[in-house]
């Protein structure tokens, strides 16, 4: 069968080693040595340059080998995820897990679904998928990732959280050049505060501003110290007393949402479930 053989071949390849291959397998060198000739004859093509300083991949050997290693790691994926009776082990941050999976959970509690790992930037989920040690994930701003499977979920726009001492409370809606008057309530590093520095750049913004992690921004608004931007999934479900939310005049600031999955088997059928 073609596939065992290949599957031989790419450990060779990583090892660069006959024996160490045939220990893994459990099986003598002459018969991994046989199974390769056999490939070889296959495929029409020398896999290895064997010499005595030991074992290298020809070039279309090296070719083959970078082609075939991801889908053999997005085959054993998949293995893996039915093997254990399609439990999901989801990685999320505490403000997705807050804000926007429990309002799915009833579709969720259906299946074998477990928030497994906790990360205050989903970028750090990433590594995570791609070890297999998590199967899906909510990643911000971060449209694709070497050998996982990505899909748009939503964008979440910012309102601005203004104080009602403000005389922009009374208004339906604001500008960011009207923000920007204020002083400036920002989280001390991530997408948010890279947009904002950007437009706190082209605006010439002089003011003051304050850092303060997401959680005690809305805090820190209450008491008449500035203006804070919120998610739009976070402001639909909190209330602050002393505090109105604004929508922003052309929504310039934003973030997109992507689901992340190892298999697209998962991240078909989370899409279903997170969408509906």
């Amino acid at each position: 069968m073609l596939l065992h053989k290949i599957k031989y071949f790419l450990e060779i390849a990583e090892w660069r080693s006959f024996t160490k291959a045939a220990e893994i397998f459990y099986i003598s060198q002459p018969a991994l040595s046989k199974q390769m000739k056999l490939l070889e004859e296959e495929l029409g093509f020398p896999l290895f340059d064997r010499s005595v300083r030991g074992v290298d991949l020809t070039d279309k050997g090296h070719a083959l080998y970078k082609d075939l290693k991801p889908l053999f790691a997005q085959i054993e994926r998949t293995i893996h995820h039915y093997r254990d009776h399609d439990q999901i082990r989801f990685g999320s941050t505490p403000m997705i897990s807050s804000y926007f999976i429990h309002r799915h959970y009833d579709k969720l509690i259906q299946t074998n679904f477990h928030v497994t790992t906790i990360k205050d930037d989903s970028r750090d989920l990433l590594p995570l998928l791609e070890a297999d040690e998590i199967d899906a994930a909510i990643i911000q701003d971060e449209p694709s990732y070497s050998n996982l499977y990505s899909k748009f979920l939503f964008r979440d726009n910012f309102l601005a959280a203004v104080p009602l001492t403000s005389k922009l409370a009374s208004l339906e809606e604001v500008t960011i050049e009207q923000c920007m008057k204020e002083p400036q309530i920002i989280p001390p590093e991530g997408s948010l505060t890279n947009q904002l520095k950007t437009i706190m750049e082209e605006k010439q913004f002089k003011g003051e501003t304050i850092e303060t992690q997401y959680h005690a921004m809305a805090g820190l608004v209450s008491l008449g110290l500035g203006i804070a931007y919120l998610p739009e999934i976070m402001v639909e479900q909190i209330e602050y007393k002393g505090v109105v939310f604004l929508p922003i005049n052309g929504q310039p600031l934003a973030r997109n949402m992507y689901l992340y999955a190892v298999t697209l088997p998962i991240l078909e059928f989370l899409e279903g479930k997170l969408t509906n």
